[in-house]
């Protein structure tokens, strides 16, 4: 899947940005319109998601993000909100700013 986060690669994202990309893809794995992932909304009790789905979703997540999330910590993020914020911690840091004055 090809979505904006691929155009932002190395770019420092905005949490916001990074939640609605999360939205995205939880929206079409699960086959529901992102605008009704709510931030806090419970994927497996709230949105129906099964475990290959979790799988499916963590996959698109790590994909599109250039992330690797460590196999103990995946499944253990109940929400898209936490996802993103998992994005968040994962994502490297963008590098330092390198220009001369001269």
């Amino acid at each position: 899947m090809q979505t904006e986060g691929d155009r932002c690669e190395g770019a420092v994202l905005s949490r916001e940005s990074v939640l609605n990309d999360v939205k995205q893809i939880v929206g079409e794995v699960l086959s529901v319109a992102p605008g009704s992932v709510a931030e806090n909304a419970d994927l497996e009790n709230d949105l129906g998601a099964d475990s290959l789905d979790l799988v499916e979703i963590a996959m698109e997540v790590e994909e599109h993000f250039d992330i690797a999330v460590p196999d103990e910590l995946q499944g253990k993020t109940r929400t898209a909100g936490e996802i993103a914020d998992g994005v968040l911690q994962f994502r490297p840091a963008a590098p330092p700013a390198t220009g001369s004055a001269v």
